[in-house]
């Protein structure tokens, strides 16, 4: 793959990526309401027991529930406190400048297009690792209190870490992909070709370079008058 291609498409989403980041920063705060509103649908669906809703301050989101538990930070010892488990939504949104600075170092057509196509559809995978980190506080700190058992602490551990570690940088990228297919095409096309041997070249370049062999050694042609003339001077 010619390095001009790939290293510029590099060089470009580095850039772009330290254009986009800090306007989502400034704007963080209102990225977060789709993904508030997720977490709340979410925790009602599959906690109706003991949720009570979620709040929203700044970026970070705080889960209200029913549980209370013993041995809270800050608490008395002993004492009973209802818990509240906050996450910071820019853990896991910053797969957002990321998937708008594929596609404008991609020069992807219809960015813009693209790029709320692509802001509605990462929104599940921001909401999981939202959820999970919540889960995660509840099941792992608090597990025997809340009713957790051994086999559900370890699902939320590894759904944990799949939403921290694998959704916020995976998701963006497959995303790039699956809108803006014809730059990856490009670039395997042309990996393809550079990696062919010279026997099996395009058909179609080694017609042209026969045809420009035959023009370049081909004699002039005389015009048929002067040839004339030459025939009965002899």
């Amino acid at each position: 793959m010619r390095l001009s291609l790939l290293g510029g498409f590099l060089l470009r989403a580095i850039g772009w990526l330290l254009v986009c980041t800090p306007i989502w920063y400034a704007v963080s705060r209102f990225a977060a309401m789709p993904v508030t509103w997720l977490c709340m649908l979410a925790s009602d669906t599959v906690m109706p027991g003991w949720t009570r809703g979620v709040e929203q301050e700044g970026t970070t989101l705080t889960l209200l529930t029913s549980l209370r538990v013993m041995g809270l930070p800050g608490t008395p010892p002993g004492s009973v406190a209802v818990l509240s488990p906050a996450a910071d939504f820019l853990i896991y949104g910053y797969g957002l400048p990321l998937l708008c600075a594929l596609l404008l170092a991609a020069r992807a057509r219809y960015p813009f297009r693209k790029m709320l196509i692509g802001a509605v559809a990462l929104l599940p995978f921001q909401a999981w690792g939202m959820c999970f980190t919540w889960l995660k506080e509840i099941a792992l700190t608090y597990g025997p209190q809340a009713g957790f058992s051994p086999l559900s602490q370890a699902l939320v551990a590894w759904s944990y870490q799949f939403g921290v570690l694998v959704l916020p940088t995976l998701a963006p990228v497959a995303l790039w992909i699956a809108l803006d297919r014809r730059f990856l095409s490009t670039m395997v096309i042309e990996a393809a070709l550079e990696n062919a041997p010279p026997e099996q070249a395009s058909p179609a370049a080694a017609a042209a370079a026969t045809a420009e062999d035959h023009v370049a050694t081909a004699e002039p042609v005389q015009p048929a008058s002067q040839a004339g003339l030459r025939a009965r001077s002899e």
